[in-house]
């Protein structure tokens, strides 16, 4: 393999590769799985976090930083599979400056 088709392959792996391992080998499904985020206090990217939930029956938590210019939320919704897990990571990761624990 040259050296451009080793770069190209690297382009095409999938990131979430590592993390659809680790929730195969660690968590049992379906369960209810805990999201945590933290976003600006910002009311349209707070509304397009829940937004993202709002057809899950999801149980969202916030809570505000000191300074009040974040928050964090802590979302817990039934999935049936890491691959549910995989895609609300990937839709709430649409939302500018989220920040995935």
């Amino acid at each position: 393999m040259s050296t451009g088709e080793n770069v190209s392959a690297g382009l095409n792996e999938d990131p979430y590769e590592n993390f659809r391992s680790l929730l195969q080998q660690s968590v049992v499904f379906p369960t209810e799985y805990t999201f945590k985020f933290i976003i600006k206090a910002d009311k349209d990217k707070i509304a397009d976090l829940k937004a993202m939930f709002a057809n899950a029956n999801a149980s969202i938590s916030e809570t505000s930083s000191s300074g009040g210019k974040y928050k964090s939320f802590t979302v817990q919704v039934f999935v049936q599979d890491g691959e549910e897990v995989i895609a609300y990571y990937k839709e709430v990761s649409k939302i500018d400056s989220v920040i995935m624990l």
